[in-house]
């Protein structure tokens, strides 16, 4: 009986080596997932200010998206970094169509920092999440860009 129960704890054993390469895999490729990819989008709006810069940080798991505007804080205009924002937020969804539309995930905010310079800088910061698109909508956008091309 003892014999019988060493070697089927045995197999289980050897099973468990066999099949944890297949988790090991499985699990570096959540970690691939799970990075941040950081875009700095080649057309930035920046509406006349020459000091600034678009940067987004995109999670590709979880779907959101954190934009940066940042230019110097003597020519910082709100209104100019909301437009050049939601610019860039739009570029963002047409290229991933995969992608129907965003929420905000929290109110945007507005810090100011020092650089090495000593140059005070503005950053606007927003964080939105996309939703993806489902199957259905997939479809019924594909029809109608064929009933388009078509006419």
């Amino acid at each position: 009986m003892k014999k019988i129960l060493a070697i089927t704890m045995a197999l289980f054993c050897a099973a468990g080596m066999v099949f944890a390469d297949d988790v090991d895999d499985y699990l570096k490729q959540q970690e691939v997932n799970n990075k941040t990819i950081t875009i700095v989008p080649k057309d930035q709006h920046q509406d006349g200010v020459k000091t600034a810069k678009v940067q987004l940080e995109y999670t590709p798991s979880t779907h959101e998206v954190h934009i940066y505007y940042d230019c110097l804080a003597v020519s910082y205009d709100q209104g100019a970094a909301m437009n050049t924002i939601l610019e860039c937020l739009k570029d963002f969804q047409d290229q991933n169509m995969q992608y129907e539309s965003y929420r905000y995930m929290r109110k945007d905010s507005v810090k100011y920092y020092n650089d090495e310079r000593k140059l005070k800088w503005a950053r606007y910061h927003s964080w939105v999440e996309f939703k993806p698109r489902t199957l259905d909508d997939s479809i019924k956008d594909y029809i109608m860009q064929q009933q388009n091309k078509a006419n």
